[in-house]
């Protein structure tokens, strides 16, 4: 049970990061077909943190879906490896509500103190938790690559037509 509930905890702390990031690799680990869209809201999610008009994820408004993933995602990774423990859901809400409140302040004082752009930082929280994620559930990074890569492909099959469409009949 304890390596059990450490990978929950872990994907509670990457859902505390970045939302869809727990759900996103531990559906990708099991080979759910819902992965893909949950990869396509993390990518997402990495992409729109970068922008400077985007709230802190440690404000009330978005702290809320972080807590609601790292509980969800606790519950889920617990449930799989076949241990129910009701307080899966909860603790993982709290670590990731944790997180998400925390890392913005290591990232404004590592910016303040070693002068690092936050971009930089960003990227660098990026990698963390992506690597942190694939070791947690045992999923190469190349594997996560691929998993991208298809998320993309997928909504590029999808949109594109309707772009097009939409474009043939403004002319």
């Amino acid at each position: 049970m304890n390596a059990s509930f450490e990978k929950a905890m872990k994907l509670a702390v990457l859902s505390g990061l970045k939302a869809a990031l727990g759900p996103a690799l531990l559906m990708t680990a099991q080979r759910r077909p819902q992965a893909r869209h949950w990869v396509m809201g993390a990518l997402a999610e990495m992409v729109i943190d970068k922008m400077v008009f985007v709230p802190s994820r440690s404000r009330l408004p978005l702290l809320i879906p972080h807590a609601i993933s790292g509980g969800w995602v606790a519950r889920e990774s617990m449930l799989a490896d076949g241990v129910d423990d009701p307080w899966a859901a909860p603790m993982g809400a709290a670590v990731a509500a944790g997180v998400a409140t925390l890392a913005p302040m290591l990232r404004i004082s590592a910016n303040k103190v070693l002068g690092i752009p936050d971009p930089i930082l960003g990227l660098a929280e990026d990698y963390f938790a992506l690597k942190l994620g694939s070791e947690t559930v045992g999923v190469a990074m190349n594997e996560l690559t691929d998993a991208a890569r298809e998320s993309v492909e997928e909504i590029k099959e999808t949109v594109m037509p309707v772009v097009q469409s939409v474009g043939a009949g403004s002319m």
